[in-house]
């Protein structure tokens, strides 16, 4: 098990209860790094060590952040908060994400490594001085097959450590299948657990696209301007998969992207309204203590003269992203 220290900075409504919590540690741990003889006497502004006992886990392909937190048992809001995840809290694989409360003999990974021979699809690891065109020419596929069968957006950018899905040759590549109400297995999950990162609630994670899990996808279609058919198509999948932003802006609000420091409780105060304001215009935060830099924030009832030169307003949040 490792060891890492994270940084925090009090923020008001803090207890070092909720703040061991937040980074699933223990009190006792945030209390003797920090040398406090009275854990009750704690102050916004204060600058804390938060010592985080865990180990590095390597993202394999379909996992997403909901995923993890299910498989480890932890918290998905301290896997985020501990990796300092922008919204909308896009994972690949290869990459190494820090677990708090696990060990280095968590459950091997579902994925295996890539034999040598044997039936395909498989799993292959990029290693230095790889390049797509290497890897096509080392398992006999076109390079085009290996693009698509891992939706690499851009092909020039692989990197040592990358898991990538190798298919079949001569076959066609590795696809999301269409799914609608009544389907089940694990692509549903994959379906479900997405949802559930982009503030679309589908329900329970099992496997059931259930009426729950149709509705949180036909408002993740109206929310992306596709048609609100309840049905995932290739379309739907590629919007989920490069996590599409927004087609339209909100129309209570403006949209504020949340700084490293920030509480509501300051945003609140910076744009003249109240915690409860902002709880009501964003139902997608459940818990008020919750927030992350990058995470965008309605505010209610603000006009363009508060906006100020680090608050985004929807129209122009919206237009930076697609560029």
């Amino acid at each position: 098990m490792i060891t890492i220290e994270i940084p925090y900075v009090v923020q008001p409504g803090d207890t070092i209860f909720s703040i061991a919590r937040k980074f699933n540690t223990s009190v006792e741990a945030i209390i003797t790094r920090n040398g406090i003889t009275n854990p009750s006497l704690i102050y916004p502004g204060q600058r804390l060590i938060i010592p985080v006992k865990g180990d590095y886990y390597t993202v394999q392909p379909g996992d997403t952040v909901y995923l993890i937190a299910q498989r480890f048992n932890v918290p998905y809001e301290t896997i985020i908060y501990v990796n300092n995840l922008n919204y909308p809290y896009n994972i690949y694989p290869g990459q190494k994400l820090f677990i708090p409360g696990i060990t280095a003999s968590y459950p091997p990974s579902p994925v295996p490594p890539v034999p040598s021979s044997g039936p395909c699809p498989k799993y292959y690891t990029v290693q230095p001085g790889d390049t797509l065109w290497s890897i096509a020419q080392k398992f006999g596929i076109s390079i085009d097959d290996l693009i698509r069968s891992n939706y690499l957006l851009n092909p020039s950018m692989i990197y040592p450590g990358q898991t990538l899905i190798i298919p079949c040759p001569s076959t066609p590549p590795l696809e999301y299948p269409t799914l609608k109400l009544g389907d089940r297995g694990p692509f549903v999950v994959n379906l479900q657990a997405r949802l559930k990162s982009l503030g679309f609630d589908p329900g329970p994670i099992d496997g059931i696209f259930g009426p729950r899990t149709e509705a949180a996808v036909k408002a993740y279609q109206q929310s992306r301007g596709l048609p609100s058919t309840g049905i995932v198509d290739e379309m739907t999948w590629n919007a989920l998969l490069f996590a599409t932003p927004p087609a339209s802006s909100p129309a209570a609000g403006k949209v504020y992207i949340v700084k490293p420091g920030d509480s509501l409780w300051t945003i609140a105060q910076k744009f003249n309204t109240s915690v409860d304001a902002i709880l009501k215009a964003n139902p997608e935060i459940k818990d008020p203590n919750l927030i992350y830099p990058g995470q965008r924030i309605i505010i209610p009832g603000t006009s363009e003269k508060t906006i100020g030169p680090q608050e985004i307003p929807a129209e122009e949040s919206q237009e930076g992203e697609e560029k």
